[in-house]
């Protein structure tokens, strides 16, 4: 729990300023000085620094409010967030008119977790580098446990911003890539709604490339068809050489490894393959069996006329596949080979790397990211940040789902909270479909003429890119205008050439919206002017024309070079759609 429930009572200080007292272990303890507020208020502001107007303000405890008043005093546009950990504080926070007036501050205190939909509100990746944490006086040492835990939640929001962040920009070019080359094949395709509650009630084992795969993964050949068998690329290798066939292959990753992992063997493989824009090309056009396709794009949504289910949540595969057989109704799901830690030192089992073995088994003796959790035998064991948040994201999705039971059969590694702890060979026993088997996961027929669709958008797409280029390259004009006018300090020159440039930005927006098709490529310009102009503007002021000048060159011209990248790619496969 994040916040606890404490008896509270407000008195003024001897220096007129008011303070509270919470009751715990049947004492009352004043939260500041009752003697010298002033010097508690002091010592909090000593924490923030100078330079600190483009910061955000995370501020742990509300106490009576006279630190965030300090704090507003002194920096009058920052956005302020704050977290009050006694819950019994709720309605005293509410009768501060003051707060609610100040539309650049929030105050929140919820019983279990941080509320990440309304932390979205004030931190995203855009300024997750422009946090200021800071505390109030003996809050550390009152609500000690209290404050652990929301440290622990609040670094995994961080956590997870940065590297969904630092996926968007390593990959942006290569997710239009992958979008654009698989769209002939999506158009083809069956959106993944359409298997909705088709094997409700059936057990489905997920097999992952963990390093316990090895201690059980033979059981699998007991199965015959009684079980849902859904493989990772990783895993597809090992288990057709053991002649164990699952029931469906889903690859997300456009990384080259995706295909060498599964090379030589998907090119003949009868089973479905789960997929979506951002998986590997070669992956979907080397793949010659049914192809189910999920999205995470408004563009393949308005080619399949529906909102498309989103799998590629949580950062790993295994996600996708835990959601495609939540989506198929399937109870209860089974994990295998999801240690989500370094079980024997080795980052995945021996069984699962590639067939050169050029994927290091091993981990290095140091790690900087390592930690240690709670092992599935009740020991630590060692594993790093991005295994620990794709474990935290497994037992969210075990939380929101009280009504299917999750089953942990990996016998090693990180223990995952509320799923059931059995061996394979348990499970299978158990679980194991004891009348009618299990049918195999056939096409099903798509009325929607998703090629047609698919042309339509694509000339949208190309239209509003054209739009773009031909304003973005006439705000390049107006940019080299306004310099000069700036220097000569004609002053109504300026007023005009803005509110041309604002008229042209607000044309941009609108058709911004036709593209989402490149919204990828276009993501590390944006963040990297956003970013830019967040540090700027800390030195400088927002004022400074050479600044607004210097950055909306930047903007536009690589707004400029990212498109016309893209309409080759586009022409091409609106050649490619109109041939069939």
């Amino acid at each position: 729990m994040i916040t606890i429930s404490l008896d509270f009572q407000i008195e003024k200080t001897k220096d007129d300023y008011e303070i509270i007292r919470v009751k715990k272990n049947n004492k009352w303890i004043y939260i500041g000085s009752k003697y010298n507020m002033k010097s508690e208020l002091e010592k909090f502001m000593e924490k923030v620094e100078e330079d600190d107007e483009s910061k955000i303000f995370l501020v742990y405890g509300f106490g009576t409010g006279e630190h965030i008043k300090a704090l507003r005093n002194k920096f009058e546009k920052n956005k302020i967030f704050v977290f009050e950990p006694n819950i019994n504080m709720q309605t005293y926070i509410e009768k501060n008119q003051w707060i609610e007036k100040d539309k650049n501050i929030e105050v929140f205190n919820f019983e279990e977790n941080i509320p990440k939909d309304k932390l979205n509100d004030y931190i995203d990746e855009f300024n997750l580098d422009y946090i200021r944490f800071v505390s109030f006086s003996n809050y550390e040492s009152i609500y000690t446990d209290e404050m652990k835990i929301f440290l622990k939640q609040l670094k995994g929001y961080f956590i997870s911003l940065r590297i969904n962040r630092n996926t968007k920009m390593g990959f942006s070019k290569r997710w239009f890539q992958t979008l654009i080359k698989n769209l002939p094949y999506i158009v083809e395709g069956t959106p993944a709604n359409l298997y909705e509650n088709k094997y409700e009630g059936k057990p489905a084992i997920i097999v992952s490339a963990g390093p316990s795969l090895e201690k059980n993964i033979d059981e699998l050949k007991k199965i015959n068809d009684e079980m849902l068998i859904i493989s990772g690329g990783r895993t597809l290798r090992t288990l057709i050489d053991k002649q164990i066939k699952p029931h469906t292959l889903a690859v997300s990753d456009p990384g080259k490894m995706s295909y060498d992992l599964v090379e030589g063997y998907i090119e003949n493989l009868n089973i479905p393959l789960l997929f979506y824009e951002g998986t590997n090309e070669k992956v979907v056009s080397n793949h010659k069996g049914d192809k189910i396709f999920f999205s995470n794009n408004s563009f393949i949504d308005n080619i399949a006329e529906k909102k498309l289910v989103s799998l590629a949540i949580g950062g790993s595969v295994a996600h996708a596949i835990t959601r495609w057989a939540i989506l198929l109704g399937c109870n209860p799901i089974i994990f295998i080979g999801q240690d989500l830690a370094y079980t024997n030192d080795a980052r995945y089992s021996l069984i699962s790397t590639d067939r050169d073995n050029v994927v290091k088994k091993f981990i290095e003796d140091e790690d900087e990211d390592e930690i240690w959790v709670e092992g599935i035998d009740g020991n630590k064991v060692r594993t790093n940040i991005e295994f620990d948040q794709f474990r935290l994201v497994f037992e969210e999705i075990v939380r929101f789902l009280p009504n299917t039971m999750f089953i942990n059969a990996t016998e090693g590694g990180a223990r995952i909270k509320g799923t059931t702890e059995m061996t394979l060979s348990e499970v299978i026993e158990k679980y194991k479909v004891k009348s009618e088997k299990i049918k195999p996961i056939k096409k099903i027929e798509y009325s929607v003429d998703m090629r047609k669709n698919a042309v339509e958008e694509l000339e949208k797409a190309k239209k509003s890119a054209e739009f773009i280029i031909e304003k973005s390259n006439k705000s390049l004009i107006y940019l080299n205008e306004l310099k000069v006018a700036y220097i000569m300090k004609n002053l109504s020159s300026v007023n005009s050439i803005l509110s041309k440039l604002d008229k042209i930005d607000q044309e941009i927006k609108e058709n911004y919206n036709d593209i989402e098709l490149i919204s990828s490529l276009l993501y590390p310009v944006i963040y990297e002017t956003l970013t830019d102009k967040t540090v700027n503007n800390t030195k400088t002021g927002v004022n400074d024309m050479n600044i607004i000048i210097g950055q909306n060159k930047k903007l536009y011209e690589e707004i400029l070079k990212q498109l016309k990248y893209s309409m080759k790619y586009i022409d091409e496969t609106l050649l490619r759609l109109r041939e069939k």
